[in-house]
């Protein structure tokens, strides 16, 4: 049989007629050129005793060499009884598939189905996700994801000083794969020998105030500023709330005349509605509020981005102002009422759902309606923690305030009775 009938030169200089036509090359590739111009590659066969043409692409995209090397590999799949124009269309499909299951597109499944995820959580992952993941390896199939990829991004994100933010990488690629292993798009974890890659950086937490840094601190913030930014820090000692929780607040969720602010589920670490009863102290300090930013959505609008919430940094930043930069930060209320309600002796289980804890549950189907448990005797705590605070301003002792809101204290005696008939 005559092979390489035809030359590279023949092929690019070959002019087109009035009728398509068909030049030989041998071993069953033809070259098919028509009436526009075209050079098609077509390699014909016969299975099953039937005539078939494989269309293998078009000239110049498909050279002579790669045409002649394609009908070589056609003509083995004949041999095993194998279409290749069948063979063509899977292998399309499955680069077809491969392109919606790219580390990308899957991660973007995995990020949407974590509903449970507060808006703040998920904002985060995705953040991330795309400032230093995704560029690296976000086209790349899932399937083809090794453990080489994922060690240089982690390494580099650690390098840069955010060791945290590359444990969090390693962690979530891991949910990720596992959540791909379970629709049956990749059958391990790379991220599996990367655990000890990244050291794990010490733990700061946000440092309380001492009870007698209290009274300093309380005269000094009504100094801090404007009014608003003021109103914002005094609500946060009061109600001990996590940052977002406070300055993403929205005037719809609370209801003043009875004193109840709840926070919805989609605000909420841990993805759950929480009720924060009010003080007298926080209700007149919101009906103030109110007179200054109640012609809108919400409580906190940021007046240099019109439409935005007060920045994440706006508080630490008048903090800072004050003299507390590094030694006291907007989150560390909620530790400086944990530990002083502690040393008072207030139940820590009722301290506990007032900050929101998550709690291991036995019976997990009980966990959405903790926020509505023990509302009567948190009433009474957060009435007392404003008063403490109230106290406190006035620089009076610890003996004094031991005496008044200790477990020995009149107020005591009737937050357990309130305990026992909850």
């Amino acid at each position: 049989m005559a092979m390489n009938l035809l030359s590279a030169r023949k092929v690019e200089t070959i002019l087109p007629q009035a009728e398509p036509y068909w030049l030989k090359d041998g071993g069953s590739l033809f070259l098919y050129v028509t009436p526009n111009g075209s050079k098609l590659w077509r390699y014909r066969y016969r299975l099953g005793g039937k005539p078939a043409i494989y269309a293998i692409g078009k000239y110049p995209a498909v050279s002579l060499e790669a045409a002649r090397n394609e009908r070589d590999r056609a003509r083995e799949l004949v041999k095993k009884g194998v279409h290749p124009v069948v063979e063509k269309r899977i292998s399309i499909s499955t680069q077809l598939e491969k392109g919606d299951n790219t580390y990308e597109a899957v991660a973007r499944r995995w990020m949407a189905s974590n509903v449970q995820w507060s808006e703040g959580y998920a904002a985060q992952v995705k953040r991330t996700m795309e400032k230093d993941v995704f560029p690296k390896v976000g086209k790349l199939p899932i399937s083809s994801v090794r453990t080489a990829h994922l060690r240089p991004l982690i390494q580099g994100v650690a390098e840069r000083g955010a060791a945290t933010v590359a444990i969090l990488i390693r962690q979530w690629s891991s949910q990720l794969f596992a959540y791909a292993a379970g629709e049956e798009l990749c059958d391990s974890d790379p991220t599996a020998l990367l655990k000890r890659s990244v050291k794990r950086p010490r733990v700061r937490h946000h440092p309380p105030l001492a009870w007698q840094d209290i009274p300093k601190f309380l005269s000094r913030v009504d100094d801090a500023g404007y009014r608003v930014t003021v109103i914002a820090l005094r609500l946060m000692a009061l109600t001990y709330v996590r940052t977002a929780e406070l300055r993403k607040a929205h005037w719809s969720e609370f209801d003043l005349d009875n004193a109840i602010w709840t926070v919805p589920a989609g605000r909420m670490k841990m993805r759950q509605p929480h009720i924060v009863p009010l003080s007298r102290q926080a209700t007149v300090l919101l009906k103030e509020l109110h007179t200054l930013t109640g012609g809108g959505e919400v409580l906190f609008p940021s007046f240099r981005k019109p439409g935005e919430v007060m920045s994440a940094t706006t508080l630490n930043k008048v903090l800072e102002r004050m003299g507390y930069g590094g030694q006291f930060s907007s989150h560390g209320f909620r530790a400086t009422a944990t530990t002083l309600l502690g040393l008072l002796s207030y139940p820590e289980n009722r301290v506990d759902l007032q900050l929101a804890h998550s709690k291991r549950k036995k019976d997990s189907s009980r966990a959405p309606y903790d926020h509505t448990k023990y509302i009567a005797s948190r009433t009474i705590i957060m009435q007392d923690w404003a008063d403490i605070l109230d106290v406190l301003a006035r620089s009076d002792s610890m003996s004094k305030i031991m005496e008044a809101f200790g477990p020995l204290s009149k107020r005591r005696r009737a937050l357990l009775r309130v305990i026992e008939r909850e």
